[in-house]
C-alpha cells in the first residue's frame, strides 16, 4: 500500500527554510509533488473489484481536479473538498458487472500533517457512498464513479497563516459480497489568511444502494 502522505511530507520538509521564502518554497514543492499524482491512490482489500481515488475538487462534478485545497485559519470554520472514487473491475474481460461488484464506502480515516513542524490531530467519519461498479460498453467501462463530500480540517485543527499540510485519506469499504476495499489519496491545504468564506464542496444528495 502507498503511504503517500509520509512520503510527500518527508521530501518536502528537506526543502522549508524559515520565513515567507520557506512557505513559498514548500507550496510549490506540494504542488509539484501532489500534480504528479493527482487522482492517484494505493489500493487493496480481497474484492473482485478495486476502489481508487481520482482525484479531489471544489464541484459536486468532481471537476476540475485540484492538488491544493485553500483553508482559512478562523477557528470553529470546517474545510471540505469533494473527492470521487472510481469502482473498477480486476478482471478486464469481463463485460458486464453485477449488483455483488458495487462497493459502499463504510468510513473514511483522515491525518494531516503539516510541513512546518506541530500536529493536528486526525479523525474517523463514517459514511456510507454507493459506488457503482458500471457497464461496459464498445469495451468501456462507464458510470462507475462516486462523488460526495469530505471533511478535511474540523473547526478544532486550523494551522496557522501560511501553514501547508498533506491532508490524507484513506477509505473503507465493501463490494456485494461483503469483501472489504480500501484506498487511499491525499491532498495540499493551504491555511491563508483573510479567506473568508471557508473553502467548501457543497454537500451532495445522499447516495444508497438500489433495492
Amino acid at each position: 500500500m502507498i503511504r503517500l502522505p509520509a512520503m510527500v511530507a518527508a521530501r518536502v520538509r528537506r526543502l522549508v527554510r524559515p520565513g515567507r521564502a520557506g512557505r513559498l518554497i514548500a507550496l510549490v514543492a506540494v504542488a509539484a509533488l501532489l500534480a504528479a499524482c493527482e487522482g492517484g491512490s494505493g489500493q487493496s482489500g480481497s474484492a473482485f473489484t478495486f476502489l481508487s481515488v481520482d482525484g479531489f475538487s471544489l464541484s459536486t462534478t468532481g471537476t476540475p481536479l485540484t492538488s491544493s485545497i485553500p483553508s482559512s485559519t478562523v477557528p470553529g470554520r470546517t474545510t471540505t473538498a469533494c473527492v470521487t472514487l472510481r469502482n473498477t473491475l480486476k478482471n478486464p474481460t469481463v463485460t458486464a458487472s453485477t449488483a455483488l461488484d458495487n462497493i459502499v464506502v463504510t468510513s473514511y480515516t483522515v491525518t494531516i500533517t503539516p510541513f512546518t513542524g506541530g500536529n493536528l490531530p486526525g479523525f474517523t467519519n463514517g459514511t456510507a457512498v454507493f459506488v457503482p461498479a458500471g457497464n461496459i460498453t464498445n469495451g468501456v467501462l462507464g458510470g462507475n464513479t462516486a462523488t460526495f463530500t469530505v471533511l478535511l480540517v474540523p473547526p478544532s485543527s486550523k494551522g496557522s497563516p501560511g501553514t501547508v499540510a498533506t491532508v490524507g485519506i484513506v477509505f473503507r469499504g465493501h463490494d456485494g459480497r461483503g469483501q472489504s476495499v480500501q484506498a487511499e489519496g491525499a491532498v495540499s491545504v493551504v491555511f491563508t489568511a483573510g479567506l473568508d468564506p471557508d473553502t467548501s464542496c457543497p454537500p451532495a444528495p445522499a447516495t444508497t444502494p438500489p433495492a
